[in-house]
């Protein structure tokens, strides 16, 4: 079962951020988090900061002065130089500092503050004991703003600022949430937890799971990044070198972070989900489009070699054809696209004895049809079977001649349908089934082996679609 990390913090509707936020906990690259007022921006941070036992500083960036950060200057002329008076509020013993409505701030603050996002530094000193350095801002006003919905007051970040963020996070709003997280919201409110989990241990471990990362597996991600940055470019989102070696480094955390939350994704899909959380160009006010993004994403993925735990290999590693199926409806969109899996489905039907073509398409056609993923041409192959049966069951009564050895037949199957439907092996649909496969189709089979291999392909399309809810 998936470890639920934002959950824990009554922060709901965020699990798909999960292993963002803890790659950025155990890497301790800086995060910044982009959303409309009342989106948990401040929620979040906060109590990551608390689930860890950090000290901790929130500042509102807009409103901050270097006194805030440093303390009061007081002159020493006998020893030429400057001393500051502590204040409890000061940067010296934070080891994590969030810097509220960063897009806010004057454009000299921020290249004061680029200073504590990028170095660790404020005014030249060194802040030897900040690890978390955390930002949040509005959606920034440009001119493609919608009127009404606009922030006045947020402006986009400087390129150079917004290219220190590491992971650049948009969260959902109210509307995009699920309808259950939704009324969970509103029916508690978003309260803290009475306790807090332990963090510190599962950063512990996602910390130690990225250390043990293969060096096959940050191969592959840095050669994935470098085909990123000409596609990228020519979608008018150009990387610096700095971004690039940053997305590398983001794709392997994210995939230990993963991981150690139960997860377990495909290398390809960790680096699509660090793809998604890194472009600095949402921080200004740039408008990334979902396809787009993952078809430079699926072409990177192609010119970098499919990574060892991609889908492709564990397709290929299936030598029965419905095995494959399965597998590939659970990697639908995430590395396997509608005309791959639906030329899996049409060599596997292909294969089949016409008793077994009913069943592929009764457990194949309800998956398909929710995930909309197959061609014209195989939803046809797969509808055949099924409107004979749909045919069937129309009928209120059916004629059917048959020869007195096919009479034998029909009585020693009859009976045994109905038992086995007694003891609840066979279900109305599948009765319907074989009773289609006996009188429309006239096939001659097993009752007893069908309905074994019913069973055994509704666990195999089950686990699928338990994997992909998983994942």
């Amino acid at each position: 079962m998936p470890v639920r990390l934002l959950r824990s913090l009554h922060l709901v509707g965020l699990d798909a951020l999960d292993p963002v936020v803890l790659a950025a906990l155990a890497d301790e690259r800086p995060l910044l988090l982009i959303g409309p007022h009342g989106t948990a921006k401040s929620e979040l941070l906060n109590r990551l900061a608390a689930g860890l036992a950090l000290s901790h500083r929130h500042y509102n960036a807009s409103l901050i002065s270097f006194d805030d950060l440093l303390g009061y200057p007081v002159p020493e002329p006998a020893a030429d130089a400057v001393r500051y008076l502590r204040t409890p509020g000061d940067l010296w013993d934070a080891e994590s500092v969030f810097l509220d409505e960063i897009s806010r701030c004057r454009p000299e603050t921020q290249n004061k503050l680029f200073s504590v996002v990028h170095e660790k530094r404020v005014q030249g000193l060194a802040l030897p004991r900040l690890r978390y350095r955390w930002a949040a801002m509005n959606p920034p006003l440009t001119p493609d703003s919608d009127p009404d919905e606009a922030y006045a007051g947020s402006l986009p970040l400087d390129p150079a600022l917004a290219d220190r963020f590491a992971y650049v996070v948009e969260l959902p709003t109210l509307l995009d949430l699920p309808p259950n997280d939704r009324l969970a919201l509103i029916g508690e409110g978003g309260t803290p937890p009475a306790t807090l989990p332990d963090l510190a241990a599962l950063v512990a471990e996602a910390r130690r799971h990225l250390a043990a990362t293969p060096a096959a597996e940050r191969a592959w991600a840095a050669r994935y990044v470098a085909e990123l940055v000409g596609p990228l470019a020519e979608a008018r989102l150009p990387i610096s070198g700095r971004r690039a070696v940053l997305l590398a480094g983001m794709v392997v955390a994210v995939h230990a972070a993963a991981t150690v939350l139960g997860h377990a994704p495909a290398l390809a899909d960790s680096a699509l989900q660090a793809l998604r959380h890194g472009l600095p160009q949402r921080a200004q006010g740039r408008g990334i489009e979902a396809a787009k993004l993952a078809a430079i994403h699926r072409h990177a993925v192609q010119a970098a070699g499919e990574p060892e735990d991609g889908p492709w290999r564990r397709i290929h590693a299936l030598a029965d054809p419905v095995a494959r199926v399965a597998e590939a409806l659970r990697w639908f969109g995430r590395g396997v696209e509608r005309v791959e899996l639906s030329n899996l489905v049409t060599e596997a039907f292909a294969g089949l004895t016409v008793p077994q073509r009913y069943l592929f398409a009764r457990h194949v056609l309800p998956r398909a049809a929710a995930l909309d993923c197959l061609n014209v041409p195989a939803y046809e192959l797969l509808a055949e079977p099924i409107g004979k049966l749909i045919d069937t069951c129309e009928q209120p009564e059916r004629t059917v001649g048959m020869l007195s050895a096919r009479v034998q037949a029909w009585t020693a199957f009859s009976a045994r349908v109905e038992e086995l439907a007694g003891r609840g092996e066979v279900d109305p649909q599948l009765g319907n089934l074989l009773l289609t496969l006996f009188l429309v189709e006239q096939e001659r089979f097993d009752v007893d082996g069908l309905v074994a291999l019913d069973r055994q392909w509704a666990a195999l399309f089950a686990a699928d679609a338990a994997a992909r809810e998983a994942a």
